[in-house]
């Protein structure tokens, strides 16, 4: 039989239909096993358990979907132990079956730390070393001195505070700090948009204090942050307390509170230039 008599026999014809229909069924073979592998269309809502204690979440049926993972743990006094602070995904996120759930909770103690020795360091670099071992910094204190921001003393509870003593996570510390006479002022550093953690680090070395923190709804670690803050000015003396406002970034006031303050900063930005001379700002960059 010729090729060309054979493209137009049965035999033909019924085995490009076998090749054709195999192929096909190992299409939608991979198709089904990528399908079952990935687990697709099987997602779960990730429930809201911030705030809630530990044990009671390793109870909620809720939460059996998901594996729970503790990345981080906090001290913190008015808070009870097990008590869980923030949650990645966040809340009414979907996720699927088996998903990582982290968290980071308060902790059931307050680990033991030796205190670092901050004198004589920029106080930049004190607020770092400060609050990498879990501590706090509570007031900056300014005094006239020979050098501009640096650390002459460290105190706990209003007393000095030596290297190596015991210091729990989540002490205060506070911290004096010298300044000369013609260096007084520091700029406002861009808090707007950060964290309550990231905001407090950036006033702390920029040499200004922090004063009152209002929270609009639960207060999250990860997600609470900065939408405006008083006082406004660019230019503030070293010492200065900033209070702050924080919003959920999740919740839809946020980019709009923010914006609104931000269009604020740029109406009162204008309002100063257009009465103060430039060359009278006479701020220094901690």
């Amino acid at each position: 039989m010729s090729f060309k008599n054979f493209l137009k026999s049965k035999s033909f014809f019924i085995n490009l239909g076998l090749i054709l229909g195999s192929f096909f069924l190992l299409l939608l073979l991979v198709f089904l096993l990528l399908k079952f592998y990935t687990r697709h269309g099987n997602e779960y809502i990730v429930p809201d358990i911030s705030g809630k204690l530990l044990q009671e979440v390793e109870k909620m049926e809720e939460m059996a979907p998901f594996n729970v993972v503790i990345i981080d743990s906090i001290f913190q006094e008015e808070t009870p132990a097990g008590t869980i602070l923030s949650q990645e995904p966040i809340a009414s996120s979907k996720a699927k079956k088996g998903r990582k759930i982290y968290l980071t909770v308060a902790s059931f103690s307050g680990d033991e730390v030796e205190m670092p020795s901050c004198i004589d360091m920029s106080l930049k670099l004190a607020v770092q070393t400060i609050t990498d071992i879990g501590l706090k910094i509570g007031n900056i204190n300014f005094v006239q001195g020979d050098i501009p921001n640096i650390v002459i003393e460290q105190k706990r509870n209003g007393k000095p505070i030596k290297q190596y003593t015991k210091v729990t996570r989540g002490d205060i510390i506070d911290l004096v700090v010298e300044m000369t006479e013609s260096q007084t002022t520091t700029n406002m550093p861009d808090i707007l948009g950060k964290t309550e953690e990231e905001a407090e680090k950036m006033l702390w070395a920029a040499g200004l204090n922090v004063g009152k923190k209002e929270f609009e709804g639960k207060k999250e670690k990860y997600h609470s942050r900065v939408v405006s803050y008083q006082p406004t000015f660019q230019g503030l003396s070293l010492g200065t307390t900033v209070s702050m406002r924080f919003i959920n970034d999740t919740k839809n006031s946020y980019k709009k509170a923010k914006r609104d303050f931000e269009e604020q900063l740029i109406l009162e930005q204008n309002q100063y230039e257009d009465w103060v001379p430039a060359d009278s700002i006479n701020t220094i960059k901690i």
